[in-house]
Parts: C-alpha cells; sequence; structure tokens
C-alpha cells in the first residue's frame, strides 16, 4: 500500500538522492495502490525518473507478481512490516527492512543475514549502504532463494498458520 506509515516517499528520495552511488542498471519498481500514489508519481514525473522508479499500480495476478520478483534482488519495507514480507519470501527474495517500526506481527519472518537486512530507520545513507551491500553480495543472495522460499512456505504457508486453528477445532469439536 501506497500509504504514509509504508514510507514509500522516503524510499523514492532516498533511492533518487543517492542514485549517483547505485549500480547504473538499479531500478526501483514500486507495486501498489494508496493516497500517496498521485504524490510519488508527481515526484517522479517532476525528477525525470521514469526510467529509473517504475510505478506498477496494484498487482493482484499471481504469474505477475511472480515475474517482478524473478527479477528483483531485493524487496525493501521502507516502514512497517506487513504481509509484504511473506510474500517476498515466499518468492525467494530477501527483504530490506527499517529496522525501527513498529512492525506488524508478519516480522517474525525476518531472519537477519538469511532472508532479510535491517536498515537504521528513516536513515538514507544508512539505506542506500544496504542496498550496496546487497548489489555487493548479490550471487550469494540469489544462490539462497530456494532455500528462503522453502523456508517460509514450511513455516507461513495457509496450511502451516491453519493447523493450531484446525487443531483447537478438532479438538473441542
Amino acid at each position: 500500500r501506497l500509504v504514509q506509515d509504508k514510507k514509500i516517499l522516503f524510499l523514492v528520495k532516498a533511492f533518487h538522492e543517492k542514485l549517483h552511488k547505485l549500480p547504473s542498471n538499479a531500478k526501483l519498481i514500486i507495486v501498489g495502490d494508496g493516497d500517496q500514489a498521485e504524490e510519488i508519481k508527481n515526484y517522479v514525473v517532476a525528477n525525470n525518473l521514469s526510467n529509473k522508479i517504475i510505478l506498477k499500480g496494484a498487482i493482484s495476478d499471481y504469474k505477475t507478481l511472480q515475474e517482478l520478483y524473478a527479477t528483483s534482488l531485493v524487496s525493501v519495507s521502507p516502514g512497517y512490516v506487513g504481509l509484504s514480507i511473506t510474500q517476498s519470501l515466499g518468492f525467494g527474495v530477501p527483504m530490506l527492512i527499517s529496522k525501527d517500526e513498529i512492525h506488524s506481527p508478519e516480522i517474525e519472518a525476518a531472519n537477519i543475514g538469511f532472508n532479510s537486512i535491517y536498515f537504521e530507520t528513516d536513515n538514507v545513507t544508512d539505506l542506500i549502504n544496504s542496498f550496496l551491500q546487497l548489489f555487493e553480495e548479490k550471487e550469494s543472495w540469489i544462490a539462497k532463494r530456494d532455500e528462503i522460499s522453502k523456508n517460509c512456505r514450511n513455516n507461513y504457508s495457509i496450511e502451516i498458520m491453519a493447523k493450531p486453528f484446525l487443531k483447537i477445532f478438532t479438538e473441542n469439536g
């Protein structure tokens, strides 16, 4: 969702500010919709960033999301983490996470160093340095995709998440 608490505009501005430090092929792909969508779009257009920051809008089609994640090195949560972490990890893509947010319970899926990396909250330099670290370690992160995805499926699939509720239901008839 492109809402203030998710801090997507912060991510866009940080990416723009430090674009010169990132690899020339780096792109920021934003998927989602919300009350900040127009402001983000206006910023991208006003700063001539349409070739570097791609706004996709809301996407719920599995195949389309799969294709986007397949071409992504990392997903980013510049604000609080929500369900997007399990989606990203399910596709085997690690997440770059703002450290000191009040995250949703899904943050428990984050295993720093295995499937995610923290950056200092609201710190543009640390966010970009974390991006650079990920780019430097690109091959090792890509090599872990199957393991990241499998770990997510084994711990956060709908079947696994439903087990405690089914157990309560069956025991209490």
